[in-house]
């Protein structure tokens, strides 16, 4: 078992954990690849350990340790995902809803990840491609969460057309639009008032985003349609979100394409504990409310 490491350096128990980690996988004989940034801030050269680029990370390990929250886990995802490479995301953020399990918990784990007793979740990622009328060679995103296309700082809604499959669908006017995978109905578009997916499923979730019709509902929709997006002409420029993390301006007429990706995200389960108790432990759910009066 061959560790890669990609840590986030703004989170401050990330800096003081990774000299032990590394420490840890040496008393065990095993050798890692981290990202290059980690180079920047750790001298690894002690360790014999070898850096890649991000991009470039999943062709040299067999197992992707995210030390950082779900953001990081967002970012390793579209750099190994494609290769199939699963992750571990290790909690060193405030909430979590991605990671497996927290940095107290990784040293008593780190015996069964390189036994390889450890199970892997496939969670389902959508694709954006971004394409002109004329040019249909636009920009192609992998997102495990969601896409966004929304007003930035603007104050006036806007018209968003959106069709699925062959068949056209809405004009929303909103101040934008999410399409989010099971995975990523606990983030943005839980905000926006949309349901919660089990991850296990597939399906495609399109939640507006403060529309100015209340009739106009987030829609689940097969995995297996497309979801055609267009800027209207009588917008002007939107910005396109990634995971909350590629943003891009996407001028008027531009065609966003939203569909299921080839690749899944291969995410590590180790802790035992299933998406309803996440939902239970993240979002306080089953508590009793507390009574004041007697």
């Amino acid at each position: 078992m061959k560790f890669g490491i990609i840590a986030n350096f703004r989170k401050e128990e990330v800096i003081e954990i990774i000299p032990n980690l590394f420490d840890q996988l040496l008393k065990r004989n095993i050798h890692a690849v981290v990202t290059s940034d980690i180079s920047e801030h750790i001298d690894i050269a002690r360790f014999e350990f070898a850096s890649f680029p991000s991009k470039e990370l999943g062709r040299h390990c067999d197992l992707v340790l995210s030390l950082g929250g779900d953001g990081t886990i967002l970012s390793a995802a579209k750099d190994v995902s494609p290769l199939g490479v699963p992750i571990l995301g290790v909690n060193a953020g405030r909430f979590g809803f991605l990671t497996e399990i927290s940095i107290t918990e990784l040293y008593d784990k780190l015996d069964d990840l390189i036994a390889g007793r450890f199970d892997i979740e496939d969670r389902m990622a959508i694709q954006a491609i971004i394409a002109s009328e004329r040019d249909q060679n636009g920009g192609n995103y992998l997102a495990l969460n969601d896409v966004v296309l929304h007003k930035g700082g603007f104050a006036r809604t806007r018209l968003i057309e959106v069709s699925v499959g062959d068949e056209y669908l809405n004009t929303y006017n909103a101040d934008g639009i999410i399409i989010s995978t099971p995975t990523g109905s606990s983030a943005y578009s839980l905000s926006a008032g949309g349901p919660l997916i089990a991850p296990d499923m597939e399906a495609i979730l399109i939640t507006p985003i403060c529309t100015h019709t209340l009739s106009q509902r987030p829609l689940i929709i097969r995995d297996d349609l497309v979801v055609k997006i267009k800027v209207s002409s009588q917008n002007g420029e939107m910005f396109l979100s990634v995971d909350g993390q590629d943003v891009m301006t996407v001028p008027e007429g531009f065609i966003i394409q939203v569909k299921k990706a080839e690749q899944p995200v291969r995410l590590v389960k180790c802790s035992g504990n299933s998406f309803y108790q996440v939902l239970r432990t993240k979002l306080s759910w089953g508590e009793l409310p507390i009574n004041n009066h007697k």
